[in-house]
């Protein structure tokens, strides 16, 4: 029998496992970026488990096959695009840090996982972007003072 591969890629900074005895399954994703395949059957199996399934619904694992998706119940029948999973790419990240109204920001914000908003935050202080209102509802969502740590940043920068 030909089993289908499904390519997961790791979207956390830290170190990211799965470890199912049972199934036989134990996967590492050392760093963001790395990428493991893992069989569908096993997969479907191993996603009943909540610790699993949260992965991917918190944003720590990501699956591009939105078929796949659909197939392990991550999104619903018949969607065309991600509305349970929504990964933010760079592009989407400067829109909504800039550009985009605050009502958009402050939506995605409602629709994406802590993990995703953490890296958004780790975005605008990266790209030192402080937008005051932009920045306060960050803060509302993380407790995290962007303006105040670009702030840092660029001191530590001069030291």
């Amino acid at each position: 029998m030909d089993n289908k591969k499904v390519v997961i890629e790791s979207l956390s900074t830290g170190r990211v496992g799965i470890d199912i005895p049972e199934l036989h399954l134990r996967r590492r994703w050392e760093k963001k970026g790395a990428k493991v395949t893992i069989d569908l059957d096993t997969l479907k199996e191993a996603i009943y488990y909540k610790g699993v399934s949260n992965l991917f619904t918190d944003g720590f694992l990501k699956i591009d096959d939105l078929n796949v998706k659909i197939e392990l119940g991550l999104e619903p029948e018949g969607a065309t695009e991600p509305e349970n999973i929504i990964i933010l790419n760079d592009a989407q990240r400067q829109r909504l840090l800039t550009v985009a109204p605050i009502r958009d920001l402050k939506e995605t914000l409602g629709k994406i996982p802590y993990e995703q908003i953490q890296e958004l935050v780790d975005y605008a202080i990266e790209h030192e972007i402080t937008d005051i209102n932009r920045c306060e509802v960050l803060e509302k969502a993380t407790g995290i003072n962007v303006i105040k740590a670009v702030m840092l940043k660029r001191q530590a920068k001069e030291e």
